[in-house]
């Protein structure tokens, strides 16, 4: 009796092609494995940097709601987040040993996968204390201003929320008076911007002392000595000279600026910004009339342009929106006054709580693991 002790492996007549193509799904499992790192960041970079982002907003607008509701709000800025990716990859080949007949089509002739797990770990760091509050209620710098005016391609709502006053003439928070607005201060940010759009308007700052500015304007085009010569008469000062090429008007910090030949501006706080916006905010006529609303005065120049609506559905043209009190408070998308007024505010909310965090005492860090 002959005994058949030969190995069989269910595979197509072509042996050389079958082998092949295991050679090849085996070499695409290796390359795969060499660019998860690239892969990783492509998928997912765009994900978190959206992710917290959207949520930068969104405890913003809640906090600016449960201001006008008389609440405390809390701020948690995330401090780090750390990913830790994982790849497993694995692969067979099904034999059978004997006659062929006993298991063809019934074994996988390759098998082969990769596992890709991503396990982040986030953390959080609360935002309060003294140096909180204190960059949150200071005055904006001069410097911050400049900063600000100048790279914008149109500065006016900058300075329109910015500036509270420029050598006496006045654009207040709120409107507590019977008389109506003074219209030259939206004169004076239509002739800043105008000048700054066209080149011809910058802020410089002094070599010697870097807490002094100058605006510097070129009035060498007559269209642009007509806004000059108005800008001055605003503000006071004294007429350029017949064939003056430069205008130099030095900056301060100050109610008035014309008795030394300057502009003396004002500005506001972050948490003045803050104030005008909860004003804005639109409240059901219940929560009115129950009293948990806080009394808001009639808004100022900018207030007036600026709206946060609520809804009792969920908005579909929301740029950003929080669920509160069973309904939706929202910025609409087509309202490009308030979201540029919150682009703005967020800027400087996120950049005073960077200072508040990086000059305080170490805060507390709330660190939570997201498990898939």
């Amino acid at each position: 009796m002959t005994t058949d002790h030969s190995v069989a492996t269910q595979r197509p007549k072509q042996g050389s092609k079958a082998y092949c193509l295991v050679v090849a799904i085996l070499g695409s499992l290796l390359v795969g494995c060499t660019v998860v790192g690239p892969a990783a960041i492509s998928s997912g970079r765009l994900a978190y940097n959206e992710a917290i982002t959207t949520t930068d907003n969104q405890q913003m607008l809640m906090v600016l709601i449960q201001n006008r509701y008389g609440e405390r709000g809390h701020l948690l800025t995330v401090a780090s987040v750390t990913a830790n990716v994982s790849v497993t990859t694995s692969a067979g080949i099904q034999t059978g040993f004997g006659s062929t007949s006993d298991y063809r089509g019934n074994l996988v002739p390759f098998a082969g996968s990769v596992v890709y797990e991503e396990n982040p770990t986030i953390s959080y760091v609360p935002v309060s204390g003294e140096k909180y509050l204190r960059q949150l209620t200071s005055p904006i710098s001069l410097q911050l201003l400049t900063q600000i005016s100048r790279t914008m391609t149109n500065p006016a709502p900058a300075l329109s929320a910015f500036i509270t006053s420029a050598n006496y003439i006045y654009n207040p928070n709120f409107d507590f008076g019977k008389d109506p607005q003074d219209p030259r201060f939206d004169e004076f940010v239509g002739i800043m911007a105008t000048l700054t759009r066209e080149h011809r308007l910058q802020w410089v700052q002094s070599a010697t002392d870097q807490a002094q500015f100058s605006i510097v304007i070129d009035q060498s085009d007559v269209r642009h000595a007509a806004k000059v010569k108005q800008l001055l008469q605003l503000l006071d000062l004294p007429a350029a000279k017949p064939g003056q090429r430069q205008v130099v008007i030095p900056v301060f910090l100050a109610l008035d600026g014309a008795s030394v030949g300057g502009l003396g501006i004002t500005t506001r706080s972050v948490w003045d910004l803050v104030e005008i916006l909860s004003a804005a905010i639109e409240v059901p006529a219940t929560d009115e009339a129950a009293g948990v609303v806080v009394p808001s005065p009639p808004p100022g120049r900018i207030g007036r342009k600026l709206k946060i609506a609520f809804s009792m559905e969920e908005p579909e043209h929301a740029y950003i929106a929080v669920a509160y009190r069973e309904g939706w408070f929202y910025i609409d998308e087509r309202d490009l006054i308030t979201k540029e007024y919150f682009r703005l505010l967020g800027s400087l909310w996120t950049m005073t709580m960077s200072k508040a965090i990086g000059q305080g005492a170490v805060a507390p860090m709330l660190t939570v693991p997201v498990s898939n």
